[in-house]
């Protein structure tokens, strides 16, 4: 049973979209959050300091025996306690103008005497202080005439940024609104307080963005990475099904004719002795055609088995028999450091000899003519690192990046299974490989195999 191998044309970028959308919408919080947090921050602050403004009031209203006044009883210009409850008034930190109003809206006393017994009709902010509330606005004076779109009010202030209060003045005794007091003040270090707590609302929504999207940003990499390793894994899976199938049908169907084909140019090469070197090109041909279909059973077979200790030296004495006798006739020098005091490795004895065989004969079609093969091993802590050098001609940066990708060769006699049989073999037993090669200064290829417990 074939399956369809095939992989959608388009792939859905996570991380791209991610970055898209997450600095649109984190930008986007990261912007009303501290508008509102910062907008919340000065109106509590300037209500809080009109509802002191107000207590400071009553107290003069209080000490000052001046609630008489307000109700339009008897009191004279030079009274004292009247006197004494305007410089008190006037003399409030940061005002720039005051203005005290009677029950009935009109100004009966300001700070600015060109004010005094005018009303100004619709004032919002002065019915609510006289309906008991107290009114904190803070604005800019746009204009300082009265036909040029200012408010009536603000005529002749000579201030651009101002704290307007309306604050409601209450009978000592009954409680009940008697009048309010207007102050335009300029309370710079409440400004300053408000804008310092400003910054520090914005500075920190962008360190919270900044370190929100790079921690979501990270987590949606690592996501991303690990559904593309899925995804070429289940490729992977389904092409080593395909793989499988054609293996088992191909070696059932060749196998047999291939050992007829070896042991009939055996005894051919027996028998006549001048057909010996046209006999051994059909026996290294037949054993070409074994290696492979033995090749792709190996990659094709699933995960798993039992793992025992292997002994390194073993397993490339092994693969070295198979190759001894085109070594020495290419002239190729081998040279093996393994110290015999390495603790064996984990991992099969069968599949790690095939993984040094593949490993070594890559390198043998890496040199042309003769060369030098370095295989050593050294102990790295729980790991064996295995490193085999050769002196080709080295692989291109364009090619590096596919070197494990199955039935991708530049070879023309190659299936492409090598590196990936191998990457497959050394992750069964809980390692690693890596290939580093340039054109010019040859391949090596390090492999790190765990040490049997």
């Amino acid at each position: 049973m074939m399956r369809n191998l095939s992989r959608p044309t388009a792939r859905f970028n996570l991380t791209r979209w991610f970055f898209l959308l997450g600095v649109l919408s984190i930008t986007l919080f990261s912007s009303v959050t501290p508008y509102v947090l910062s907008r919340f921050l000065t109106a509590k602050m300037l209500e809080r300091d009109g509802e002191l403004t107000m207590q400071f009031v009553g107290s003069i209203v209080e000490t000052q025996h001046a609630a008489e006044y307000f109700l339009g009883g008897p009191s004279r210009p030079d009274d004292a306690n009247l006197l004494e409850f305007f410089r008190h008034v006037s003399l409030m930190p940061d005002v720039l103008r005051a203005n005290v109003f009677a029950g009935d809206g009109s100004i009966i006393w300001s700070s600015d005497e060109k004010l005094i017994a005018r009303r100004f009709a619709e004032n919002d902010e002065l019915a609510a202080a006289l309906d008991g509330r107290v009114v904190v606005k803070s604005d800019l004076i746009r204009a300082h005439a009265e036909h040029d779109g200012a408010k009536l009010e603000h005529v002749y202030l000579e201030s651009d940024r101002f704290v307007e209060n309306y604050v409601p003045v209450r009978h000592p005794e009954s409680g009940a609104v008697i009048g309010a007091v207007e102050f335009y003040r300029v309370p710079r270090p409440l400004f300053q307080a408000i804008e310092e707590g400003t910054r520090l609302v914005w500075l920190c929504a962008a360190a919270v963005g900044l370190v929100l999207f790079a921690t979501l940003f990270w987590a949606v990499r690592r996501a991303d990475a690990v559904m593309r390793r899925q995804e070429q894994r289940l490729v992977e899976t389904e092409t080593l099904a395909t793989v499988g199938e054609m293996a088992v049908a191909i070696a059932h169907g060749i196998r047999n004719p291939l050992a007829i084909i070896r042991s009939s140019a055996e005894l051919n090469a027996e028998l006549e002795p001048g057909a010996t070197e046209s006999a051994q090109t059909i026996i290294d041909q037949v054993d070409r055609l074994e290696m492979w279909l033995r090749d792709l059973l190996t990659y094709s077979q699933p995960d798993g088995g039992r793992l025992e200790p292997v002994r390194l030296d073993a397993a490339l004495e092994q693969s070295l028999r198979t190759f001894s006798s085109e070594l020495h006739r290419r002239g190729i020098e081998v040279v093996v450091d393994i110290p015999s005091a390495l603790p064996p490795v984990r991992g099969d004895p069968v599949l790690l000899a095939q993984l040094f065989h593949n490993l070594l004969s890559n390198a043998l079609e890496a040199i042309e003519g003769s060369g030098r093969i370095e295989v050593r091993a050294a102990s790295r802590g729980r790991l064996i690192q295995v490193e085999i050098v050769d002196t080709g001609a080295g692989i291109e940066e364009s090619r590096l990046r596919t070197l494990f990708v199955p039935f991708q060769t530049s070879k023309p006699k190659g299936l492409g299974v090598g590196l990936p049989l191998v990457r497959r073999i050394v992750s069964r037993f809980g390692g690693a490989v890596r290939v580093d090669s340039a054109p010019g200064r040859g391949t090596t290829v390090t492999v790190d195999l765990v040490v049997a417990e």
